[in-house]
């Protein structure tokens, strides 16, 4: 295809596309500039990670360790990029919502334009590639990759993919080393993002060899220093990954591919999430969510590809090929027992591979923008979508807001039940987080943390009984989680157990040694215990972390 068709369009002229992204971006995602937390991720990730967030210094540290700083065998996500990322926000505004929102809402927009250039790299017309850019900015189905936090995850990752083939298209097509640089740059950028940017080394082969060769051009030495230069990138990556979670259970190739198996069904709701998103949800799973929509539409794609006249199987197959090639990783799950979820936020760059075989249909291919009639019906389409976009985003405005619509949406799913519970515990509705809590048990009655929640729902009704119990348990069903020692020691604390306290809180740090508030109880335990040399060192910890010393144990300290 040319640009031809458009060159004459006012509102493609020069930089004006970009202009026409970031306005349309802006207005459109206006009210997530307010939105609170979610409590899904974004809690641990930005709320009780302050203490690692506050110190530039560690942005190095960040390529040393999980993303949620996760100490035993469950450490599987390193994604050292969104760590720092939320660094810099910290920086600029603490644990204010607004700044991370700010942030999420640039990268999207910045994704949009990149996609954009990258349509046409690959040699759409101008038109063409502006209209899909819009219809990306504006997607219903990539609502929570702007408006939920942790979303941003995906985002960050089209921010350095798009460029990782933009110039590596301009390295193929001009042989200058300034943009083998660059694409192998953004490349290890992506890796260190999120760990499914590996498939863009394959993906890029499939483009030498299918794309650069179909234009009768010879593959020369020159051009497989890219590859020569990903592979070295991609073992530094491999072996950067393997130290930071060298603790963790490792999965092997077998059950990766089952896990990809047994989800797979999970790819047509997918479909059907980006050709008719009715059904959205901000923690959908395979069980709770209809394949209707998907079928449809797999239907009507296959209808419109019957009636397309020519074909370019390259193209075909390279959107096909990156549309599962960028999704399919997020069907791998690190423990198979748990319920899978497919939350939409993971189709952000594998739903370019679908425009891209939509763009080779006749049924886009004939669309002529410049007549009336066609531009006020894409532009309906674009509002439409925007709606629904706006109307979902509500969804992430707080986190009961988040959790209803995940309960109400997933009534299967236990996690969706647990955490609406904590939500509402949270919010001194003891009736609504009891409830919560006991429906996630009556579904799976090992659910992580749920114990450790009506722990602390009956020590807030001083049934400290019925409290030590639930705690008992969650360490039994999660002997990982650091909470459950540390409410437990609270609890023997209230009731001045006060050795059983400290041995709780000291199982607490062993689980998580950057635990801030076991470090401050330990500090007043050996305190009035006037065991002031283990009172130091924990009070050295916890102001380590950034906590504020009383001023009676400052004296005793300064006396030492």
């Amino acid at each position: 295809m040319n640009d031809q068709a458009s060159q004459d369009t006012p509102y493609l002229e020069k930089f004006k596309p970009f202009i026409w992204i970031i306005i349309i971006g802006f207005v459109f995602y206006l009210q997530a500039f307010f939105f609170d937390f979610s409590y899904l991720d974004d809690n641990n990730l930005i709320l009780n990670n302050q203490y690692f967030l506050s110190n530039l210094s560690n942005i190095f540290q960040s390529f040393s360790i999980d993303v949620f700083h996760i100490f035993n065998h469950s450490a599987f996500y390193y994604r050292p990029l969104l760590t720092i990322s939320f660094i810099f926000d910290y920086q600029l505004g603490g644990v204010a919502p607004f700044i991370y929102h700010f942030t999420n809402i640039w990268l999207h927009i910045l994704s949009a334009c990149l996609a954009f250039i990258f349509f046409k790299k690959l040699d759409y017309r101008k038109d063409f590639a502006f209209l899909f850019s819009i219809i990306f900015l504006v997607h219903p189905v990539l609502t929570q990759a702007v408006a939920w936090i942790p979303g941003r995850n995906d985002s960050l990752l089209a921010v350095f993919i798009f460029p990782t083939f933009i110039f590596f298209i301009n390295y193929l097509k001009e042989q200058k080393i300034g943009s083998l640089i660059l694409s192998l740059f953004f490349l290890a950028l992506a890796l260190f993002t999120k760990e499914s940017a590996a498939v863009a080394i394959p993906l890029m082969l499939f483009y030498l060899l299918f794309f650069y060769r179909k234009k009768e051009r010879k593959v020369s030495f020159k051009q497989l220093y890219f590859f020569l230069g990903s592979i070295g990138i991609a073992i530094l990556w491999f072996i950067s990954r393997y130290i930071a979670l060298k603790n963790s259970t490792s999965i092997g190739l077998s059950d990766m591919i089952k896990s990809i198996y047994f989800n797979f069904p999970a790819v047509i709701q997918f479909i059907g999430k980006i050709f008719l998103p009715f059904n959205l949800n901000v923690l959908p799973t395979m069980r709770d969510t209809t394949f209707i929509y998907g079928i449809i539409s797999i239907i009507l794609l296959a209808i419109i590809f019957f009636f397309t006249k020519t074909k370019r199987w390259n193209y075909i197959w390279f959107g096909v090929i990156w549309f599962f090639a960028f999704l399919l990783p997020s069907f791998i799950r690190p423990n198979p027992l748990l319920p899978a979820d497919f939350i939409e936020h993971r189709l952000y760059v594998p739903i370019i591979g679908i425009f891209i075989i939509l763009l080779e249909t006749d049924f886009i291919k004939k669309i002529d923008l410049k007549k009336k009639n066609t531009l006020i019906i894409t532009g309906g389409l674009i509002l439409f979508l925007s709606i629904i976009t706006i109307v979902h985003s509500r969804n992430f405005v707080n986190r009961i807001a988040f959790w209803e619509n995940a309960a109400q949406n997933s009534p299967h799913y236990p996690l969706a039940h647990r955490n609406l519970g904590a939500m509402y515990y949270l919010d001194k509705n003891l009736e609504g987080a009891e409830k919560e809590s006991k429906i996630a048990l009556e579904l799976n009655p090992n659910e992580e943390m749920a114990h450790n929640n009506l722990g602390l729902i009956y020590s807030s009704q001083n049934k400290l009984l019925e409290a030590e119990n639930e705690y008992k348990k969650e360490e039994e069903v999660n002997p990982g989680y650091d909470n459950a020692y540390f409410n437990l020691g609270l609890l023997y604390w209230q009731e001045k157990k006060y050795s059983d306290a400290e041995t709780n809180w000291k199982k607490t740090l062993e689980v998580n040694p950057d635990y801030t508030d076991a470090y401050n109880a330990l500090m007043i335990y050996n305190y009035e215990q006037k065991n002031y040399k283990d009172m130091e060192l924990y009070a050295n910890e916890f102001y380590r972390r950034g906590g504020q010393i009383p001023k009676e144990i400052i004296q005793i300290l300064q006396t030492q």
